[in-house]
């Protein structure tokens, strides 16, 4: 993970870029939503006002963090070697409004940088823990070869651990197999 610069203020797209710095999984998105973002949407409804832009778009945003991020993964369509954290965050993010882009978080900018640093901590710990996940179902990968729901978990730990060009072949080997989201067996991660 890259450092994290040190900033005066935080606005919208500097949280954002900093985020991505971080490559997170669901879970760590989550927390940041709900540390964060969560007390930015109430902050916004208190400041500017419910119906306002901002504020919509804030809570856009934690929905994205908190289910949306996780759904796609979940649901295949976070799978090719392109479909990594940053570029979910980036398509997200494409064609919000100005408005919101340049809003300042009301959060103490020190705070927002510890939430992000504590996020990239949280994450390497993660990422050790799941490459011990990773050997477990590659085993069992081998040992079932023709189980999709094998190749799918194995697809999504991949993923996780930030190893996308093996994580799409997983997925191809599960797709052909007859993985199908609808009837996936996996409902979170």
């Amino acid at each position: 993970m890259s450092s994290l610069p040190d900033r005066d203020e935080y606005r919208v797209k500097d949280f954002v870029n900093d985020l991505k710095k971080i490559n997170p999984t669901p879970t760590i998105m989550y927390d940041i939503g709900s540390n964060l973002i969560y007390h930015e949407v109430c902050a916004c409804k208190n400041s500017v006002g419910e119906g306002e832009c901002v504020t919509a778009e804030m809570n856009e945003l934690l929905q994205f963090m908190q289910t949306d991020y996780e759904r796609d993964l979940l649901a295949g369509r976070l799978w090719r070697t392109r479909d990594t954290p940053r570029a979910a965050i980036n398509k997200y993010m494409r064609d919000r409004p100005d408005e919101f882009l340049t809003h300042k978080l009301q959060t103490p900018n020190t705070k927002v940088k510890l939430i992000l640093e504590d996020a990239a901590r949280d994450r390497k710990r993660e990422k050790e823990k799941l490459a011990t996940f990773e050997k477990a179902v590659r085993k069992m990968a081998e040992e079932s070869p023709k189980d999709p729901e094998v190749w799918n978990r194995l697809r999504l730990l991949l993923w996780l651990t930030g190893k996308h060009n093996e994580a799409s072949a997983a997925f191809r080997t599960a797709r052909k197999l007859g993985w199908n989201p609808e009837t996936s067996t996996l409902v979170g991660i």
